[in-house]
């Protein structure tokens, strides 16, 4: 049985590091930095001490000098585990042939300097792939292995190998349409499989699921539901390009998802990885922060990304909680071990918050965070973490929570997007929508392109984004109707149709596809879904999709409405 305690115990087999930044200091923050949110009615309390540092790092692949120097490095940086890939490919490149020599001086040196390993299992050996498939040999390790049993045999052979060294064990990457060619189910298996073997071959091991990006919060809802924690210990996140775009469902699900657990398998939630090899240094250090806010137990970044000169800042420095020093403001309120306050606070538009000193100036607060140090907040500090009502607010904005609508209608030119956004998702691929005068009203249109060698000039997709005031992680509460007017065919009857991608409590789902009427003027058609989560997970909330017609489609209005429902009682009778 899994481990059923918030932190997990040290089982290696080599000496494990001093807590986690026993000698680190704070840092200032960079633009783009939000506090995250929680459920209004149920708070999960925060970890105490800061996230444990991680360095996402293939040691196995460096020359033994390179790898004394750069675990040397992030020691003193104050890193104290290391997670990589242990490639089925590399440890079993042919059918029960294992080569484990590199991987074996690689955890052998981490443990010599008491670091922690973490094992990523995957990706799929190329001969465990069914050749029937006739799967690309580049894109053969994203697959899955064709049957369950060689898989067990890899992860019960590495299990064992590594028993009394390595006993935290990640199954595959970041299971994304991009990393793995297979369904939910067919991860569910390996996951079961994985977590059986591992734990029959070294009952001290741990299992880690990893998310499958950009926070799939409907997706781990479901498998916290369906008692996924059962058999995992921990699952795992993965940061976003945009620090923007942590808050929220970060928030979201550290409060409202784990927090459904039973208190006995309630699992603690760790950064794998994720943002971009290319962020600024400084940048590294905000989401490190945001994770700790988060209440996260560990957090793996990059190892260009951990160096002294920003990781030694956080030793004497503590987490007390949120703040709202001025309207439509927000702060993060830390505070160094002398007493010293420290914050890092921000507003979605301009405020002004008093100066830290006697006779200084009041602070500005924009959307860019502001390290301020010495001041003394007027308003309360609150523990742990801001609410969704909080951060909404920071993020200024109409309130539109109460609201039975949202549209877009392009030819109201002084409020063309009333909580439906398409604008500022017309630079997403397929997505380059224009906007053009069309019998008097002005529309959106697709663009349609079918010449080979110019897919980059395809645009058949109109993406929406609905305001998270109005809807987010709704859970399939609200039944909605979406509906979208548009141009009547020009070409023919079935020449031109659309269906809508929305994101479903089961992942994305189409609409069942819908032929526009030939003629002339202007036609309606409404959709109806009752399973709508709307998280944003991919930037946006539901596309309407036109490819595989012979004309571009011109959409004079899109409009998302809650509908009513029946009391309990009615629905049951």
């Amino acid at each position: 049985m899994p481990n059923s305690g918030v932190k997990l115990p040290s089982t290696r087999g080599c000496n494990a590091r001093p807590g986690p930044f026993a000698r680190l200091r704070f840092v200032p923050a960079v633009a783009g930095l939000l506090v995250l949110i929680g459920c209004a009615c149920y708070q999960t309390p925060l970890a105490a001490s800061r996230p444990s540092l991680g360095a996402n790092v293939d040691l196995a692949s460096l020359q033994a000098a390179d790898r004394a120097a750069l675990l040397e490095r992030l020691g003193e940086a104050g890193v104290t585990s290391v997670r990589m890939e242990l490639d089925w490919n590399r440890v079993e490149p042919r059918s029960e042939e294992f080569a484990w020599e590199a991987f074996d001086e690689a955890v052998d040196a981490a443990c010599e300097r008491g670091f922690e390993i973490v094992f990523v299992l995957g990706p799929c050996a190329v001969w465990a792939v069914n050749p029937a498939w006739q799967v690309p040999p580049k894109e053969a390790p994203r697959s899955v292995p064709k049957s369950i049993e060689v898989w067990r045999r890899y992860v019960r052979s590495a299990v064992t190998h590594f028993r009394g060294r390595v006993a935290l064990w990640q199954v595959r990457e970041q299971p994304t349409a991009q990393n793995f060619r297979g369904a939910r189910r067919e991860y569910a298996a390996l996951l079961r499989a994985a977590a059986e073997e591992a734990r029959a071959a070294d009952p001290a091991a741990r299992i880690i699921v990893p998310e499958a990006g950009h926070l799939d919060i409907a997706a781990m809802d479901r498998f916290i539901a369906k008692g996924g924690c059962d058999y995992v210990d921990v699952l795992g996140l993965y940061l976003p390009e945009d620090p923007c775009d942590v808050p929220l469902p970060w928030a979201v699900f550290a409060n409202e998802v784990i927090g459904r657990c039973e208190p006995e398998k309630r699992r603690p939630f760790w950064v794998l990885d994720g943002a971009t090899e290319e962020s600024a240094p400084r940048q590294w250090h905000l989401y490190y922060l945001m994770a700790w806010a988060f209440g996260a137990e560990r957090c793996y970044l990059p190892p260009d990304a951990i160096d002294t000169s920003w990781a030694s800042g956080l030793a004497d420095l503590e987490y007390r909680g949120f703040t709202a020093p001025a309207a439509g403001a927000l702060a993060l309120a830390f505070e160094r071990r002398e007493g010293t306050p420290v914050a890092v606070a921000w507003s979605a538009s301009e405020a002004q918050i008093p100066a830290p000193e006697p006779g200084q100036r009041p602070v500005r607060l924009g959307p860019a965070p502001t390290v301020i140090e010495g001041i003394e907040f007027q308003s309360p500090i609150s523990e742990g973490a801001p609410s969704r009502a909080d951060v909404l607010a920071a993020r200024g904005g109409p309130e539109l929570k109460d609201a039975s609508r949202v549209y877009v209608d392009y030819s109201v030119s002084d409020l063309p997007e009333v909580g439906l956004y398409n604008r500022k998702l017309r630079a997403r691929r397929g997505g380059q929508a224009l906007e053009e005068s069309r019998g008097g009203r002005t529309c959106l249109r697709t663009q349609l392109n079918y010449r080979r060698g110019e897919e980059e000039k395809d645009n058949p997709w109109l993406y929406f984004d609905v305001d998270d005031s109005w809807m987010y992680f709704d859970r399939g509460g609200s039944k909605l109707a979406i509906t979208v007017e548009c141009e009547a065919a020009l070409v023919g009857p079935k020449k031109l149709g659309f269906n809508i991608l929305y994101d479903s409590t089961r992942g994305y789902r189409f609409t069942p596809w819908q032929w526009v009427e030939a003629g002339q003027g202007w036609r309606r058609y409404r959709f109806e879904i009752d399973d709508a989560s709307f998280t944003n997970r991919d930037g946006y909330d539901f596309r309407i999709n036109a490819k595989g017609s012979k004309q571009d489609l011109y959409v004079a209005s899109v409009t998302v409405e809650k509908l009513a429902t029946e009391p309990a009682e009615t629905a049951a009778e």
